[in-house]
């Protein structure tokens, strides 16, 4: 049972695989991918920190065992993208409110920066340009970061080429009360149930 693994700050490829229910290559071809991090011992084996176990595990809905359940903070998060204002303001307490923790990036090279600090388990843009600019091309061409989903809230005539950008879902402005968050939580459920299909 995954009750038997002891506590450790470190998790080896084979218990990682047993704790997430997947084969060994799976978890080796996640770690390959930059989905998984981990790092390697000066003999050249990976090894899992227990946080970064933790936190796969919460943004794809996988159910953590009890020994993983202090080693990361259960709320799912966003990094919000736009410039300061109102608009930006308003998008972070509305995630906010449906338990989502929220972070504001300026849009750019610095969202992606921000992104890979963070490992956001969703981006929004607020307010993008058509193509939703330097930010979703440069969180496009990063592999570590191309699988995170990126939601937009933008204006009606943008709609549709954010989508075929890369966008996961686009709601024209202006977004009512809590439609962004329901947006969110509803690209967030996706994503969580995307592993158990694929295993």
């Amino acid at each position: 049972m995954l009750s038997s693994l002891p506590m450790r700050r470190f998790y080896t490829t084979f218990e990682a695989a047993h704790v997430l229910g997947v084969s060994l290559p799976t978890v080796v071809n996640w770690i390959t991918a930059r989905r998984l991090k981990a790092h390697r011992t000066p003999g050249g084996h990976r090894r899992i920190a227990r946080e970064e176990l933790a936190a796969f595990m919460l943004r794809h809905g996988i159910p953590l065992p009890p020994d993983l359940a202090d080693a990361v903070d259960a709320r799912r998060k966003a990094l919000v993208v736009g410039e300061p204002g109102a608009a930006l303001d308003a998008a972070i307490r509305q995630l906010e409110s449906a338990g989502i923790t929220a972070q504001a990036a300026r849009p750019g090279f610095a969202a992606g920066a921000s992104a890979a600090r963070s490992a956001p388990d969703v981006i929004v843009l607020v307010d993008p340009p058509a193509d939703g600019g330097d930010t979703l091309s440069s969180l496009r061409a990063d592999p570590a970061l191309a699988p995170v989903p990126v939601l937009a809230a933008a204006r009606e005539e943008h709609v549709t080429r954010l989508r075929a950008c890369g966008c996961s879902l686009v709601l024209a402005s202006p977004i009512g009360d809590g439609q962004l968050a329901a947006a969110t939580l509803e690209v967030l459920e996706v994503v969580a149930a995307a592993p158990r299909r694929r295993s």
